[in-house]
């Protein structure tokens, strides 16, 4: 019975997750939910309580299973720069591979009430406290350049969470793949080896 209750919670996290992307979060209502399921509307809420209560959910367990990954890959005993390659790698996939969950989590966070969006910021802010200590750690072994972590952090979380106004998996590119062009693109450019690429004459006269 367990099992088959969690198998059509994925299920109903799915849909949702899908009709929200397309439709919003406001303009989908339980009685589409219920119509995309096959289900009777009041059997619903044997899964939740309410449709916020679902969004957060389903928000919440997407984000944890990433999270997780991450904690435990920036507890491992390796080099940074190796921490860095993987964060980015996996990172990457995770999100561009799931396009319609992005898709929420950059535009509904805000749909959610207390305690609610409280609980989804504060995994949010793990993230990026990964991320900037793994650059912390490179620039302390003299390997990366003198720029704030933050400022890194953040230009590479922009460059994934933008994928969903044009990345689609079913096209040439998989979502695996996508991740190892945006590992080459922030670490070594997009110039061939060899080149020197775009001089910075900022605060030149």
């Amino acid at each position: 019975m367990a099992k088959k209750f969690i198998h059509k919670q994925e299920q109903l996290f799915n849909t949702a997750a899908a009709l929200f992307a397309e439709k919003g979060y406001h303009g989908t209502s339980i009685q589409d939910l219920a119509q995309a399921m096959g289900l009777q509307k009041g059997s619903l809420y044997h899964y939740f309580k309410s449709k916020e209560e679902l969004l957060f959910r389903l928000l919440d367990k997407y984000i944890t299973e990433a999270l997780d990954e991450i904690e435990e890959l920036c507890a491992l005993e390796i080099a940074p720069e190796e921490k860095l390659r993987r964060f980015m790698l996996f990172y990457s996939g995770f999100y561009a591979g799931d396009r319609d969950r992005l898709v929420l989590l950059i535009n509904d966070i805000d749909k959610l009430g207390e305690p609610y969006r409280s609980q989804i910021i504060e995994k949010e802010r793990r993230y990026y406290k990964a991320l900037t200590g793994i650059f912390g750690q490179l620039q302390a072994g003299g390997i990366m350049k003198p720029m704030p972590p933050a400022v890194a952090a953040f230009a590479f979380f922009g460059m994934v969470h933008y994928t969903y106004k044009w990345f689609r998996q079913d096209k040439e590119i998989s979502a695996d793949e996508l991740g190892e062009m945006f590992l080459e693109i922030f670490t070594r450019g997009v110039f061939m080896e060899g080149m020197t690429g775009v001089k910075n004459d900022a605060g030149k006269n």
